[in-house]
């Protein structure tokens, strides 16, 4: 396949346009619109670098059909294709709005299962995760809630060891105890409740985060408690990195599309395929399961 004029291969960081996104290594880039990769599209945004401002480059067609038919990262209106499929469903096992898509899409295949995390299964997206956002952030699924248990048993709960072990000898952890022990914005139950039930509201999770990043700084800066050496700090230090407990959160609930296609279903506006999973966050934690938000 031959370059366009325009196209030069470049060896650094660099940040797309479009999607925003700091991409490392080598790759394709216009020199005209700086849009990532040439034509093959952008692994975060999906645009091709052919856009309005270099179109006297030479075409490459290497789009396939269902991209050219499809918008990524913004609604797709529903069509006349599933007018006679309705939104909600009281089938067992098919959520919302995937017996209507599976029309848009003209899937035959079998809608998910009890015991699959896969929804649907299309020739070009591949495995498909719906989700119904129509009214808000929604809940994810067995492995999201395992992967979120995961942050918990690495960073949550130990943390919640160590105040309750240095409590009455600690100035720092009894701060600490009393900052979760008590309740935040419209919340009904404390920080340390809703970590025994997994139920934390987004006052109480921004609340936790910013505890856990100000512990991060007493780790590195204070050298007046002793509780600070524990190992219980150590490992909550290993468990956090270089990233808050929202970071964590957040990349939870973008694996779901990652691992798998993630398509938005909403009753009124129609579907949207995420692409780029940047503007996918956890805003709460409910019933057990992260919540997925996508603004």
């Amino acid at each position: 396949m031959n370059q366009p004029k325009n196209v030069k291969k470049i060896s650094r960081k660099c940040v797309c346009t479009v999607c925003k996104v700091m991409m490392n290594g080598n790759f394709s880039i216009c020199s005209i619109c700086s849009i990532c990769s040439i034509c093959s599209i952008c692994s975060i945004c999906s645009i091709c670098s052919i856009c309005s401002k270099c179109r006297n480059l030479e075409t490459i067609q290497t789009h396939s059909k269902i991209k050219d038919s499809i918008i990524i990262d913004s609604f797709n209106e529903w069509t006349d294709k599933s007018k006679d499929t309705p939104f909600k469903t009281n089938k067992k096992c098919i959520g919302n709005g995937e017996e209507k898509l599976a029309k848009e899409l003209d899937i035959l295949k079998t809608i998910g299962g009890q015991n699959s995390t896969v929804d649907l299964t299309h020739d070009k997206l591949g495995s498909i995760s719906v989700k119904d956002m129509t009214n808000d952030d929604c809940t994810l699924g067995t492995e999201g809630c395992n992967h979120m248990r995961k942050i918990f048993r690495t960073v949550v709960n130990l943390f919640v060891s160590w105040v309750l072990k240095y409590r009455l000898e600690c100035e720092l952890a009894k701060k600490f105890y009393n900052d979760i022990n008590k309740e935040y914005g419209s919340s009904r139950i404390t920080i340390l409740e809703g970590i025994d039930r997994y139920e934390l509201s987004t006052s109480n999770l921004s609340k936790l985060n910013e505890i856990l990043n100000k512990l991060k700084e007493y780790r590195l800066l204070d050298t007046r408690y002793e509780s600070l050496k524990s190992e219980y700090i150590n490992d909550i230090i290993n468990g956090l990195g270089d990233k808050s407990l929202q970071d964590l959160l957040d990349e939870c609930v973008q694996k779901e599309a990652t691992d798998m296609t993630l398509v938005i279903v909403d009753e009124k506006k129609g579907w949207l395929v995420v692409k780029n999973i940047s503007k996918l966050s956890c805003p709460r934690i409910t019933r057990g399961s992260p919540r997925i938000s996508y603004n």
